[in-house]
């Protein structure tokens, strides 16, 4: 497949629209993505980036999609004493369960990798609706997922 034809040409194709109030309506450049398991992944965890996305001089806030298969650990010990742990659903059913996706910031770490931003990030009750570029490239990803940029500890937004 040609450069071209993955969109390199384009940057547009790499963003994704925030809503809810259609009139102030901005963007934000996807920059990859990361899957992660059991929790959230931590600031400075890397991203995988997208092909051929770079910022622009938009200065859009750049952002990094994540897939969270939430599980518990189940720890138990075994008939001949031995600690096990497995993972699975909560069998309380209060923890989340699943999988949940949602974009978070991102940033160049000091040796210019993309990585998650530093911070504690919480929804901030705008959804983002995705490219058709952003969802073929991470499968399984829906359309619209959440934006997770408030700060709860300093109710300030990720500006950068």
């Amino acid at each position: 497949m040609s450069t071209t034809a993955l969109g390199a040409a384009d940057p547009s194709r790499w963003t994704a629209r925030l809503h809810p109030i259609p009139q102030l309506a901005r963007e934000v450049l996807v920059i990859g993505w990361h899957a992660a398991f059991a929790t959230t992944p931590a600031a400075g965890t890397r991203v995988a980036v997208f092909p051929d996305v770079e910022p622009g001089p938009d200065h859009l806030t750049v952002m990094a999609l994540v897939r969270i298969e939430h599980a518990t650990a189940l720890d138990t010990i075994t008939d001949d004493g031995t600690h096990e742990t497995q993972w699975g659903p909560d069998p309380f059913g209060i923890a989340k369960t699943g999988i949940s996706w949602r974009l978070v910031p991102a940033h160049r770490d000091g040796d210019g990798r993309w990585v998650i931003a530093p911070g504690w990030w919480a929804a901030n009750g705008e959804e983002a609706v995705l490219s058709n570029s952003v969802t073929e490239r991470a499968l399984g990803a829906p359309t619209v997922v959440p934006v997770y940029d408030h700060d709860p500890h300093t109710g300030k937004r990720w500006t950068s």
